[in-house]
């Protein structure tokens, strides 16, 4: 099976691959990305220029090495791992939070020495106010280049199911700019998607929600 990541930037699709027509054949979406082939770091640099463009949603970069390709991202991008997590209550409602003008799920940063599931659930817990959290399995990665400080990172999300009661008071973090915590019916998550980010459907996709 080839390999292949899917990492977002601007909210945008950087595929790296070892075969891209698989790729394509299973993501009918990604036949109109422009393509790249090597895993040189002129590729990565003309690939996020392209992503800047208006109208390009996603480009690829094709390498017959995932060790290649893997290499490269490292040697240009500084990594930070992070946790989050798909919270679910009794009534078969989804936590979302609002900050920045879009609703997001709660996530953050892996401190040093901490485990990446205590570090989603630690990281749930201060941005929504919850107290008891059941952790369960994990559901996907996701991947985002961004720039801070001048510095390039790239940023591993893990994300966790975990379970709530809705009897817990919500309080969302102020200092995180996170202006609401909020339950939303499993059936009513479509307006509240169309207002977030492709990373944060991505989840709930992979998590057989929506």
């Amino acid at each position: 099976m080839a390999f292949s990541r899917k990492i977002y930037f601007i909210d945008k699709s950087l595929i790296l691959t070892t075969n891209r027509e698989e790729y394509m054949a299973e993501h009918p979406a990604a036949e109109n990305y422009l393509v790249f082939e090597a895993a040189t770091a002129d590729a990565f640099s003309k690939a996020l220029n392209q992503l800047q463009r208006p109208g390009r949603n996603g480009v690829i970069i094709e390498d017959a090495s995932s060790e290649a390709l893997t290499a490269q991202l490292g040697a240009m991008f500084e990594p930070i791992d992070a946790g989050g997590g798909l919270v679910c209550n009794e009534n078969n409602e989804y936590l979302m939070i609002f900050r920045k003008g879009k609703w997001d799920l709660p996530k953050g940063k892996l401190d040093e020495g901490e485990d990446i599931a205590a570090c989603s659930v630690r990281e749930v817990q201060e941005e929504t106010g919850l107290v008891t959290i059941d952790l369960g399995e994990n559901i996907c990665d996701t991947f985002h280049i961004y720039e801070q400080n001048s510095q390039q990172i790239l940023k591993r999300t893990a994300w966790f199911r975990m379970s709530a009661s809705s009897s817990e008071k919500l309080t969302p973090q102020k200092e995180e700019n996170i202006l609401e915590a909020r339950w939303i019916k499993a059936g009513d998550l479509a307006p509240y998607l169309s207002k977030s980010y492709e990373a944060v459907r991505e989840v709930f996709r992979a998590a057989g929600v929506a």
